[in-house]
C-alpha cells in the first residue's frame, strides 16, 4: 500500500505552490494535428519501445483497469488507494508505475478522467495542466495507442519535458502520464512510455 505522505509527495513532484492556466500566447500552437513521425523533441518518435516484461490492467494484475498495456522489467506497479485525495483537475490517479527500481527517478501514472460533463481530450489536458505553475509549449496531436485511437500531449513544466496520452474505453477515459526529475530522466524513461503506448489495448 502506498503511504499517503509518500504518494502525495510523489504526485506533486512537479506541482508548484501557485496555479496558472495556459496563456493565449502559450496556446498558439496547441491545436491538435495529425500524427507525422517526428524525431527528437518534442515527440521523440524515433525512440523505440522498451522490452515488455509485465502486463498491467487485466484482472489479477497489480492494477485492474479498463485498458491493458505492458511495462518494462523492474518498474514497480501499484494501485493508488484513495486516489480521489490526489485528484488533479479532472484526473484521479488509479495506478502508479515507479521507475526507481529500474534506476530512474520518475513515474508513469494512469488517471481516470472524471466529471459530470464529458470533456474533449484537449480540455481534459488543459484542466489538468491548469493546476501547475507555468506549463508551456503545449502541443497536441491525434495518434494511436496500440490499435486504439488516442490523443497525445507534450509540454514543459519548469523547463522539463512531460508527456501524456488519452484513450476512451467502455468504462471512460484513461490518461497515462510520464514525468521525471529532469529532462535527462524523462528521456531515459521514454522507452517505457513508448512501450505502454504501443501495447495499449482493451481487455480481452
Amino acid at each position: 500500500m502506498i503511504r499517503r505522505t509518500t504518494a502525495l509527495a510523489a504526485l506533486t513532484l512537479t506541482l508548484a505552490a501557485g496555479c496558472a492556466r495556459a496563456t493565449p500566447e502559450q496556446a498558439t500552437s496547441s491545436s491538435p494535428t495529425a500524427s507525422p513521425v517526428v524525431a527528437g523533441p518534442p515527440w521523440y518518435d524515433d525512440v523505440a519501445p522498451a522490452t515488455a516484461a509485465t502486463t498491467v490492467g487485466p484482472k489479477g494484475s497489480a492494477c485492474t483497469l479498463s485498458m491493458t498495456f505492458s511495462v518494462p522489467a523492474k518498474w514497480k506497479v501499484e494501485a493508488v488507494k484513495g486516489g480521489a485525495e490526489f485528484t488533479i483537475g479532472p484526473a484521479v490517479p488509479v495506478c502508479e508505475i515507479d521507475a526507481k527500481p529500474a534506476g530512474h527517478i520518475g513515474f508513469l501514472r494512469v488517471w481516470q478522467i472524471t466529471g459530470a460533463t464529458p470533456l474533449n481530450p484537449q480540455d481534459t489536458v488543459d484542466k489538468y495542466l491548469a493546476v501547475f505553475t507555468g506549463p508551456k509549449e503545449q502541443q497536441y496531436r491525434r495518434t494511436k495507442a496500440g490499435p486504439l485511437d488516442a490523443f497525445e500531449a507534450t509540454w514543459t513544466e519548469d523547463g522539463e519535458r512531460k508527456r501524456a496520452f488519452l484513450v476512451t474505453t467502455p468504462s471512460g477515459t484513461l490518461m497515462v502520464t510520464l514525468g521525471g526529475l529532469d529532462t535527462e530522466e524523462f528521456e531515459a524513461m521514454l522507452p517505457a512510455y513508448q512501450l505502454v503506448k504501443a501495447s495499449a489495448d482493451l481487455p480481452a
